[in-house]
């Protein structure tokens, strides 16, 4: 064997890498296979059967960039020529996400827009513009009601899946109404005003559309057990304090209503994988006593716990049965909360998390039967700058660059939050190990916890009446869209009386470009290639 060879490979191979696999041709090549996809795209005028709204909390135009780049390294490639599942929807527009009384808003404000059609304080959930957050008696007579409800009404099966508690802003405002999102499992305040007003878990139970919602999976058990009884499924105390056992509420509902024998109570990533779908109808899943982990965490944090794809098509399995369709809401959670404490790193990975399960959702479901949606409800204060060179890893900075003040920065950093320095001096990252798990992004403005973004979220759409989504809109227009296409409260529009021709479904999910296609079999013919002479002159 020749040593010289050896090295003259090794060289060739990393070489290889390093460089860009498109010609000035295939770039002609992508652009012109792109214009022909959207010469090809063709409305689909229909009722959809399903609606799928995906919701990717806090997941910002910022946050898509550097995630579809982080998905694409994470499989060895640069990363910006990379897409997400969703991002290769026909369909794209712009939502204004602003509260009512907020320039920048909460979770719980634009989740009551985008699933009630109606823009709403920051902080409250289900109740119109009148409705004061934390004020109990503000709320009476200005409940407002959600697409899931709407959905319920007209015949439809519904779902809801999230990352978060099954109480928390996003899903809560599918099915509750309260003046403050924190009422999760119970409401500050007097005696009078817990006489008037429910907790959200109360509501989810005890109340409609909550009883009627099929399947339900998430975190936050503890919000449905008695503060003063062990939870056997975590061996944790529950948090409630007016001694209900909702579970046992929600058992003896379904009993009473006949479903027991079709009902079920889970709690671990076995007993979902075990769920026998031709015998459930409904199923109650909560997977940890609070928030789920994150899903780069959860093999350390959460074992037990199901994915967001295990979740969701399992949720899917289960709508799918009803012959009259379903709508399902599915929140991947968690990006917020690691933007919030400043860990880009975890809110990439779920956001990639996020996008696997769309995927596998659009692979189990009718082209053109089914509207999906894939929007968020806010941004983070994340941006992403400097000059790295492409295929740079997202998760550091440019090589060799140095700020004014002689140190090294980062590609992605937040405008606030626990990142931030108060020294009076930015923190020398030269030795940092910038791309472990929890590690926390420079910021700005030192907060113990970073903000949202204000500006304009994407809407991206793909099904039925996904043209409806293509310009700037208010929030709340996603709701009144969605209900449009579906048929939900009106039978007005002509493509609800009768039916209307399909599209001949070029499917954006199919249309990987001729262009991409010859860019990786020319990367990786030539890889073949060096490496069959390498081994050639090794022998």
């Amino acid at each position: 064997m020749d040593l010289r060879w050896l090295f003259v490979c090794t060289f060739l191979l990393v070489s290889l890498k390093e460089l860009k696999a498109e010609t000035p041709q295939q770039w002609i090549d992508i652009a012109n296979a792109e214009l022909q996809r959207a010469l090809n795209n063709e409305r689909i005028v229909k009722r959809p059967k399903n609606v799928v709204l995906f919701l990717g909390d806090g997941m910002g135009v910022a946050t898509l960039t550097a995630a579809r780049i982080y998905k694409g390294q994470m499989g060895g490639a640069n990363g910006e020529e990379t897409s997400l599942t969703f991002e290769k929807f026909p369909n794209l527009g712009l939502s204004k996400t602003y509260n009512d009384n907020a320039q920048i808003p909460d979770s719980a404000g634009t989740a009551t827009a985008y699933l009630c059609g109606q823009k709403a304080a920051l902080g409250v959930i289900g109740v119109n513009s009148n409705a004061t957050f934390g004020d109990c008696a503000s709320a009476t007579g200005n409940h407002i009601t959600s697409i899931l409800e709407w959905a319920q009404q007209a015949g439809k099966v519904t779902g809801i899946v999230t990352t978060t508690t099954i109480t928390h802003a996003t899903p809560a405002a599918a099915y509750a109404h309260t003046p403050s999102r924190d009422w999760e499992s119970y409401v500050e305040g007097t005696d009078e005003d817990r006489k008037m007003c429910k907790d959200i878990a109360r509501q989810l139970v005890e109340d409609l559309p909550g009883q009627n919602i099929r399947v339900i999976f998430g975190g936050g058990r503890q919000g449905f057990v008695p503060n003063n009884e062990t939870d056997p499924a975590f061996g944790s105390r529950g948090a409630r304090k007016d001694g209900r056992n909702l579970l046992r509420v929600w058992e003896a509902k379904k009993e009473a209503a006949g479903q027991g024998s079709r009902s079920k109570i889970i709690s671990d990533v076995d007993q979902l994988k075990g769920l026998d779908v031709s015998n459930t109808d409904f199923v109650l899943g909560l997977f940890g006593p609070s928030h789920l982990a994150y899903d780069l965490l959860r093999e350390r944090d959460g074992p037990k716990q199901p994915t967001l794809k295990e979740m969701t098509t399992k949720a899917i399995d289960i709508l799918q049965k009803d012959p009259n369709g379903f709508f399902l809401l599915v929140e991947g959670g968690k990006i917020d909360h690691a933007h919030h404490a400043g860990q880009a790193r975890l809110a990439l990975h779920d956001t990639v998390a996020f996008d696997a399960a769309i995927e596998a959702a659009v692979a189990m479901l009718p082209a053109d039967d089914t509207l999906f949606v894939v929007t968020a409800d806010h941004s983070h204060t994340i941006g992403m700058g400097g000059y790295p060179s492409r295929g740079n890893g997202i998760l550091k900075g440019p090589e060799g660059v140095r700020a004014k003040d002689g140190l090294p920065y980062l590609t992605l950093s937040y405008a606030n939050g626990p990142g931030a320095s108060q020294s009076g001096s930015r923190r020398d990252l030269t030795d940092s190990k910038t791309e472990e798990n929890e590690f926390l992004q420079e910021a700005l403005v030192p907060l113990s916890v970073e903000t949202h973004g204000g500006e304009d979220v994407a809407i991206y759409a793909k099904g039925p009446f996904a043209h409806l989504f293509h310009t700037l809109h208010e929030q709340h227009y996603i709701a009144v869209a969605m209900d449009y296409a579906a048929c939900y409260r009106s039978n007005t529009p002509d493509h609800c009386r009768s039916p209307a021709p399909t599209s001949s479904g070029n499917d954006t999910r199919e249309a990987t470009t001729a262009a991409s296609r010859a860019t990786s079999f020319s990367a990786a013919a030539t890889l073949i290639i060096v490496a069959c002479f390498c081994l050639a002159m090794l022998k």
